[in-house]
């Protein structure tokens, strides 16, 4: 029994992108073809499925209509709109380069990556591990004894969390890591914290308001939003946790397991996006792919 590999396609796709196109520029092919994003991602996927045993591979990426925008139109309202040419490279490392390596990305308009990965890594016993590749701290709220997140930051700077790592980054526990944003806020998707909470008043809160034997008919949220320093700003808390509680249960979602590719394909699709130091690694990453 091996590991399943679940990406977290748009969170890789923007890092390496915005980390290109301020050390390189726009990566264009000769007839002009946006591949900035495409090709960071392509390295980045593969610098890590170079390490593991995986046995399938599942990229997951926003279709767009996000409901979380419905409850809060503030909700990632910091983020800056996408160029044409942002969008022209996502659509072709998703339509395109993804499935002819292979892998079957899922999407479902309405629900972001993260709802997504979350499912499926509830949802797959087949696998020893479910490892997920992202860049978003928020995923940590799904590690548990078989779920793990590779944190990205750079090739060489990448670091495997595990209940353990979560709570030594926190000071919580992975379950509790969506409490924590909910009373510090989470600026990476505009989500006003409650003022007055920082990281450690919040670790406090939350250690104070675990559920007890005394009272187990309360959650942790329930307490928490008891707690004097909250009570007042308890539809504050309520909200946020809305909109920063990842959903394990999407409605119809299917996914399907990742296949081998065909070599000669594969060389094409390097060549034809001009790739060069990907066709240099080509055996060693067909290897990598399944390819014998």
């Amino acid at each position: 029994m091996k590991d399943l590999l679940i990406l977290d396609v748009n969170a890789i796709f923007h890092r390496s992108r915005s980390a290109l196109t301020r050390t390189m520029g726009e990566m264009v092919t000769s007839a002009g073809i946006p591949v900035t994003g495409t090709y960071g991602t392509l390295n980045t996927i593969f610098s890590i499925i170079d390490k593991g045993e995986y046995d399938s591979i599942i990229p997951c990426y926003d279709a767009g209509g996000n409901f979380r925008k419905k409850l809060n139109d503030e909700y990632k309202g910091n983020r800056e709109k996408s160029s044409m040419e942002h969008y022209a490279d996502m659509s072709l490392l998703v339509e395109d380069v993804l499935p002819t390596l292979g892998f079957n990305p899922v999407g479902v308009k309405g629900w972001e990556a993260d709802d997504l990965i979350a499912t499926i890594s509830r949802n797959s016993p087949a696998y020893r591990e479910v490892h997920i590749l992202t860049v978003d701290t928020d995923l940590l709220q799904l590690v548990s004894n078989r779920v793990k997140v590779i944190l990205f930051s750079s090739v060489k700077k990448t670091k495997t969390f595990g209940i353990d790592e979560v709570v030594e980054k926190f000071g919580v526990y992975p379950a509790e890591v969506k409490y924590l944003k909910s009373l510090c806020g989470d600026t990476s998707d505009n989500v006003a914290g409650i003022k007055g909470i920082g990281p450690k008043t919040a670790v406090k809160i939350i250690e104070e308001s675990r559920p007890s034997e005394i009272n187990p008919e309360f959650t942790g949220a329930d307490k928490i939003c008891l707690h004097p320093k909250v009570a007042p700003h308890a539809a504050t808390f309520l909200g946020n946790l809305r909109l920063i509680t990842l959903e394990n249960d999407v409605p119809d979602l299917k996914w399907f397991a990742s296949s081998t590719p065909i070599p000669m394909h594969v060389e094409s699709l390097f060549q034809g996006l001009e790739f060069r130091s990907l066709l240099k690694r080509k055996g060693k990453i067909l290897t990598a792919l399944g390819c014998s």
